[in-house]
């Protein structure tokens, strides 16, 4: 599934090249792109919900799911094939969106809403880390189970999951109030620092996820199941406590 580093990338892209776009539509059918009217003035996103803001007051609410994706091309572009969700024409692309789980028109209200229902999302410059770490650290579940509790924190997924506990040398099944908070600090810059880095291409850089071994050490991983999602760990840099 596509996780928050990415949902990051594509609302910089839309910002810095679909913001002054007068056209959206629908050659799907299934989304009411006929009620949004003017240009699109910002684009905003929290953990994997990203956001279109219409001068109109019309917010577009997008959540890719498992197979959701962005298509990009330089205008003119081809015709829209047939799966497409949404289609936003700007002054120096086109996007195609296909395959959503979400793709819904609401208003600034409605977006109020979505958002309140999350955790912070660490990307965002108005993150507040002290709340994520005390609602992580005052629950015995397993630290990896924490984390892909989206309204505890907001954007990590199975991968960031992996890599960053990896990164942060705590085993999954950890419990997550054991941890002490230096380490909870620790993995919170941890993450922050990986999906940053994720943001910019796009791409997350696999250290155990779904690696046969440790990128950073060549030790063979362990796969368990955590939070009934298939975890990944180093049993070098990640050991049972």
């Amino acid at each position: 599934m596509p996780e928050g580093h990415l949902l990051h990338h594509h609302a910089r892209r839309h910002r810095a090249e679909l913001v002054g776009a007068a056209e959206v539509t629908s050659p799907q059918g299934r989304f009411d792109a006929e009620r949004v009217q003017g240009r699109l003035v910002d684009v905003d996103v929290h953990g994997k919900h990203l956001f279109h803001l219409w001068d109109d007051g019309a917010v577009v609410h997008v959540h890719l799911g498992k197979r959701g994706l962005f298509l990009e091309a330089a205008p003119p572009a081809a015709e829209p094939r047939p799966q497409v969700r949404m289609r936003v024409v700007g002054p120096r692309l086109v996007c195609d969106l296909i395959a959503p789980m979400v793709c819904e028109l609401t208003d600034a209200g409605g977006q109020s809403a979505i958002v309140q229902g999350l955790g912070p999302d660490p990307l965002r410059p108005d993150a507040d880390r002290e709340a994520a770490l005390d609602a992580i650290g005052r629950t015995s579940r397993a630290i990896g189970t924490v984390l892909l509790d989206q309204s505890v924190l907001a954007g990590v997924g199975n991968a960031l999951r992996a890599d960053g506990l990896n990164l942060a040398g705590i085993h999954p099944a950890t419990p997550a109030s054991s941890l002490e908070p230096s380490e909870l600090e620790h993995l919170w810059d941890v993450l922050t620092d990986l999906m940053r880095r994720s943001a910019e291409d796009g791409r997350i850089p696999h250290t155990v996820y779904r690696q046969d071994r440790c990128t950073r050490c060549g030790t063979p991983v362990v796969t368990s199941d955590v939070g009934g999602r298939t975890a990944y760990h180093c049993p070098r840099h990640q050991p049972v406590r």
